[in-house]
């Protein structure tokens, strides 16, 4: 069966978006998590990810087409599926063809089948410049090195990303590329920087909603927020991950690389564990710490909902699990059940997070305990907890110190970043006085 590929919503109160690239063409062969087109919001422009492999088909939105969120916009079919639609059509049109020339004629050449690869690009100018793949430059980008040190091996002496896989090999770079966590500048400035970590099974994006929020409240005057994908999750690599040690060091080279001195950290659930974690190694550089629904407060979790999570294969199954996270079912629409279902089904994905989940979430009883850990910061805490959190339970608050501030929300659930996010805004907006 063909995969549909969608408009997503990379934005929380995003409702359309328009296409402002397109990196193939249909018919052109594309790999899953390549880069496949650029959409543009009110509030930034982003490059979207190819959710499969394969050929793309009946691609609807042009270059310069504003769409709704969750709209289908192109098909990716299997190759040998689209590659068998395509040659029959170019062999009735050649048989056509044929069939109006005159007797002893023949065309100036014959039609020929060609799909765009994963590592092809349009010939370069006369100008000699460098030849290399989108994902090689990006790769490139990515671990900092310069193409011009980088070898060839595709038609013409083209760099493809295998190319840039092998140089970082030899040159003994390739580990510390590995563990290198994507991470996204949500907005700069000089003051204090906010570092924001999403929980289990999320990534970055998901803070849109509180970043807007503090945004629309002019919290942000001239604060940095910097959100970061956990290992596993977002655009990081899926690196196994056997401690919150080996996490929290992950997070803490980001901010190493980024030169974020002074900070106000702000986590959800899982990343509220990471967070306590690296605000005991960093202390007295971080100038706040903002826990929602934290994990390692207490013993118990949701085994059913992480496990059915990662598990879900079609939209139906995974709404059941997402619309375990909040009161107002409403919020899980269409565009957010298809955004998440497009991440889950990022290559290895689902085992890197399974993995994840045995490890720390073992048959619903959380493998750490961070209460004595909490009760050691130096820097002001503030919790907030959904009072209908079905993943992580309200009754774990009831372990928190009595220096940490509470903020308890009746009718919400585990995702108070979303449901009441004009709240949160203005909690987080006080921890910025610090």
């Amino acid at each position: 069966m063909p995969t549909e590929v969608i408009l997503p919503r990379v934005d929380m109160d995003m409702t359309e978006g328009s296409i402002t690239a397109w990196y193939a063409k249909d018919g052109d062969t594309v790999r899953q998590g390549e880069p496949l087109f650029d959409i543009e919001t009110s509030k930034a422009t982003m490059e979207i990810e190819s959710p499969a492999s394969g050929v793309v088909r009946k691609i609807t939105a042009a270059v310069g087409d504003t769409v709704p969120v969750g709209t289908v916009i192109a098909w990716i079919y299997a190759s040998a599926e689209a590659v068998e639609e395509l040659e029959e059509a170019v062999v009735g049109a050649a048989a056509e063809e044929a069939l109006a020339l005159p007797m002893g004629s023949s065309t100036a050449s014959e039609p020929a089948l060609r799909s765009r690869g994963p590592d092809d690009e349009p010939a370069p100018a006369a100008s000699g410049g460098l030849r290399a793949t989108p994902a090689a430059r990006r790769a490139a980008r990515e671990s900092q090195i310069r193409l011009e040190d980088v070898g060839g091996s595709g038609p013409l002496g083209r760099i493809v990303e295998k190319d840039v896989r092998a140089f970082l090999r030899r040159e003994g770079a390739a580990a510390a590329s590995s563990k290198s966590l994507n991470r996204i500048w949500l907005q700069t400035g000089n003051a204090a920087t906010i570092v924001l970590i999403h929980g289990f099974g999320a990534e970055s994006n998901s803070w849109r909603p509180l970043f807007n929020a503090m945004r629309g409240a002019s919290l942000l005057t001239d604060t940095g927020v910097l959100a970061i994908d956990l290992p596993g999750h977002g655009k990081s690599p899926d690196d196994a991950v056997d401690s919150l040690a080996s996490i929290r060091q992950a997070v803490e080279t980001v901010l190493q690389e980024e030169q974020v001195d002074e900070l106000h950290l702000v986590a959800h659930s899982f990343g509220g564990a990471v967070a306590i974690e690296l605000a005991g190694r960093l202390r007295s550089r971080v100038r706040s710490l903002t826990l929602l629904a934290p994990a390692g407060l207490g013993e118990s979790c949701n085994w059913a909902f992480i496990n059915g999570l990662v598990k879900a294969t079609d939209s139906a199954t995974l709404r059941a699990w997402l619309e375990e996270l909040v009161e107002d079912r409403a919020l899980i629409d269409d565009a957010f059940v298809a955004t998440a279902l497009q991440q889950l089904g990022r290559s290895g994905r689902r085992e890197a997070l399974q993995r994840i989940a045995a490890t720390f979430f073992g048959d619903g009883r959380l493998q750490f305990d961070l209460r004595a850990a909490i009760q050691e910061l130096p820097m002001p805490v503030r919790a907030i907890w959904g009072g209908d959190d079905r993943i992580l339970p309200i009754a774990h608050a009831d372990h928190l110190p009595g220096g940490v501030a509470q903020h308890r929300f009746a009718g919400v659930g585990h995702l108070p970043q979303m449901e009441v996010a004009g709240e949160v805004a203005r909690i987080v907006g006080e921890q910025l006085l610090n």
